[in-house]
């Protein structure tokens, strides 16, 4: 026999984890904040999945971090159409929930719509090479120029000023790199994916930090489009992507 869905019950705030279509939390029994059950809040054909929490706040912990992302990822596996929310939103009470959803629910089927039997796939380029500043050096002019008028072969310790005009020359080439590079991977991923996103490079040698929105379907096609792109790189150039995911990215909520 199938669960029945969770009711209502304990403490009134509400721990959200994503919304989704009314009916998506039907035969399905989930634990997520303090092993507290997953329940559907619902309203005008749509629903909020949250469990019950004792406080007004979540602390990021491990722990509670990875009962978040599990709830979701459960969700997608299941194949609710959904909504993923970031971690720690608390709401003050499901009937707080049921306004929301009430007030919103034209913008979210939209965004539900347009994320149904989609995952989120990130692909990340980096640098690969021991020496970061003499790899730009060595392919730029300007900066080989400034570096060797600088330091004179390392004869004399180039001024504050110095230093800060050749940190300046670096940011420059890397940034115009990055930009050029980027266009690149993404020519190739926008052939198979709906949306790519750019997220800010994390460290000094990353190149490109990509979020795309891909049918379920066509996994497999995005990850062979990443392949193609590699191949446009030479060897000191890193990909790496990871498993397909809930649309965090493309997932706009103000709750």
């Amino acid at each position: 026999m199938s669960p029945s869905p969770p009711t209502e019950a304990g403490p009134a705030q509400r721990y959200l984890y994503a919304i989704t279509e009314a009916g998506a939390l039907d035969n399905v029994s989930l634990d997520g904040i303090e092993d507290e059950p997953v329940l559907a809040v619902e309203a005008d054909g749509l629903a909020v999945a949250a469990s019950p929490l004792g406080r007004d706040d979540v602390r990021p912990r491990r722990r509670h971090l990875k009962a978040h992302h599990d709830t979701i990822d459960a969700l997608t596996e299941h194949g609710a159409a959904l909504l993923p929310m970031s971690f720690g939103v608390v709401a003050e009470s499901p009937t707080q929930l049921r306004r929301f959803l009430t007030r919103n629910q034209e913008r979210l089927r939209q965004q539900i719509d347009r994320l149904r039997n989609r995952v989120e796939i990130e692909c990340r380029v980096a640098w690969q090479v021991d020496d970061l500043f003499q790899y730009f050096v060595d392919r730029h002019e300007a900066l080989r120029e400034a570096r060797d008028e600088y330091y004179q072969g390392g004869d004399r310790e180039p001024s504050r000023a110095e230093k800060v005009h050749l940190g300046e020359l670096f940011d420059e080439c890397r940034a115009a790199e990055r930009a050029e590079h980027q266009a690149t991977v993404e020519e190739h991923l926008r052939e198979v994916a709906d949306a790519v996103e750019a997220d800010e490079c994390s460290d000094d040698e990353e190149v490109a930090r990509l979020a795309c929105l891909v049918h379920r379907d066509r996994v497999d096609d995005l990850e062979a489009a990443i392949y193609n792109a590699a191949k446009a790189f030479d060897e000191e150039f890193l990909f790496e992507y990871t498993d397909p995911t809930a649309p965090y990215t493309f997932a706009n909520i103000e709750f």
